[in-house]
């Protein structure tokens, strides 16, 4: 306690040199109760009378402590539970103020573009795996792969540098029919406005020199040169639990497969062989000319790489997808396209679609990855190559302001807030462009299922 000595004087000190009233100079106590006698020891501080007699331990009395008032009276005893009580009562608002306080700080930040990081409960559920977990789930099969918006982001900045934007130049898409696969086109579009496309089944090329020369034809005209950029992507699921080769769709029971003509083309080829399906080149099923045209095709590819049909699963026949449509897309360029009249850009790879396992859940994130396969410019006749893992990616908190800039022209897409690279695919978005107007329901109407 400390005092004042200019209001105090000699009569005023306590027998211990204290302040009037003081507990210890009143004979009060604000130590902890007697726990002697409040147990009702035999060990109790009752005085021994003068005859020697012991006295018998008083009964046991409910612990109290008495504090003094403001005044130096002394207030009446508080009752140790009571005590407790109080102290209980305080702790709560106490944690509640500390709550109200994370909040308060928690919003303040994210108003100027901070994020603190997830708390435990946020977490993922035990046996549920996190988006960075995911991600590297991903890369075990594609080492390179960038979140879809992460790698567009990037196309976008090393093209720029180049001269190539939404303005002057046309893009030319190249996709599997699979409506999964037009999540990537959007994204394509969102940069460089309607895609001029050229999809077949897996991937596959079969509009041939004059279909591309269409889409050149449509291309913006820069200083008397036009200007494309070639977009061509096979594609495999691999779901959140890490499922490879499976994609839940809405309003569709169990799981499907993406992609099934290359889960096709992979029975068939080990079923039946390599040479057996390496046909003439312009020979195929005129009942199915995509589908003959693609098995053909990898199988062509993969008896020049002397692969061994047994040893493929889902994952490397797609990557050797890759390379045949690659092959194909660089011969009908060579064929439509001329050097001194036009500059162009090349990009290549997997698209791969980590979706929930089941889209109804609107607690586990689906996301969409590019895996990079050949990328390059050719400006003036000189090809040059660009490596997108190489260009800086934009921050978490830039990709939140592109997020919002995207959420004000479509608020329905109901963008989520990360801070990651890896930013999921809305899921409002994606239930209505994979699944039209019934992509809302929770609760599916009745199915007739078809095999793939």
């Amino acid at each position: 306690m400390l005092l004042k000595s200019s209001k105090l004087n000699s009569s005023s000190i306590g027998r211990s040199g204290h302040a009037p009233g003081c507990p210890c100079c009143s004979g009060v106590s604000l130590r902890k109760p007697n726990v002697f006698k409040a147990r009702g020891s035999a060990f109790s501080k009752n005085p021994t009378p003068a005859n020697g007699q012991l006295v018998k331990p008083a009964a046991p009395q409910a612990a109290s402590v008495s504090s003094p008032s403001q005044n130096g009276t002394v207030e009446k005893p508080v009752e140790v539970a009571e005590l407790h009580a109080r102290m209980a009562a305080q702790q709560m608002q106490l944690q509640q103020l500390t709550q109200a306080l994370e909040t308060m700080g928690k919003t303040a930040l994210g108003a100027v573009g901070v994020h603190t990081p997830a708390s435990a409960s946020e977490q993922p559920a035990p046996g549920v795996l996190s988006i960075e977990q995911r991600a590297a789930e991903v890369r075990k099969s594609f080492p390179n792969a960038l979140a879809v918006d992460d790698f567009m982001n990037r196309v976008e900045v090393a093209l720029a540098d180049k001269g190539f934007t939404g303005n002057n130049t046309i893009a030319m898409s190249n996709l599997c029919r699979d409506e999964s696969c037009m999540i990537l086109e959007d994204k394509i579009e969102s940069v460089f406005g309607s895609c001029f496309s050229t999809h077949g089944l897996g991937g596959v090329l079969t509009c041939g020199v004059i279909g591309i020369k269409a889409g050149l034809s449509h291309s913006p005209v820069l200083g008397g040169k036009e200007q494309y950029v070639f977009f061509s992507f096979p594609h495999i699921a691999i779901d959140s639990d890490g499922g490879v080769g499976k994609i839940s769709r809405p309003n569709r029971p169990d799981t499907s497969a993406a992609c099934g003509a290359l889960c096709a083309c992979l029975g068939q080829l080990q079923a039946e062989g390599l040479d057996s399906n390496c046909r003439t080149p312009g020979v195929h099923d005129a009942e199915d000319p995509e589908y003959s045209i693609l098995k053909q095709r990898l199988a062509r590819q993969l008896k020049s790489e002397n692969c061994k049909v047994e040893d493929l699963d889902l994952v490397s026949i797609t990557k050797a997808a890759e390379r045949t449509i690659t092959n194909d897309l660089k011969h009908l360029i060579s064929k439509a396209v001329d050097p001194s009249k036009a500059n162009y850009a090349v990009f290549t790879g997997v698209q791969i679609h980590n979706w929930a396992t089941d889209l109804t859940d609107g607690k586990t994130p689906s996301l969409e990855f590019v895996a990079a396969g050949e990328c390059y410019t050719v400006i003036n006749g000189k090809q040059e190559k660009l490596d997108v893992n190489a260009v800086p990616a934009l921050s978490p908190r830039q990709l939140r302001l592109l997020g919002q800039v995207a959420e004000e022209q479509h608020p329905e897409n109901d963008l989520p807030d990360q801070d990651s690279v890896v930013q999921e695919v809305p899921r409002g978005y994606l239930m209505r462009r994979i699944g039209g107007a019934a992509g809302a329901r929770k609760s599916p109407v009745s199915y007739i299922n078809v095999p793939m």
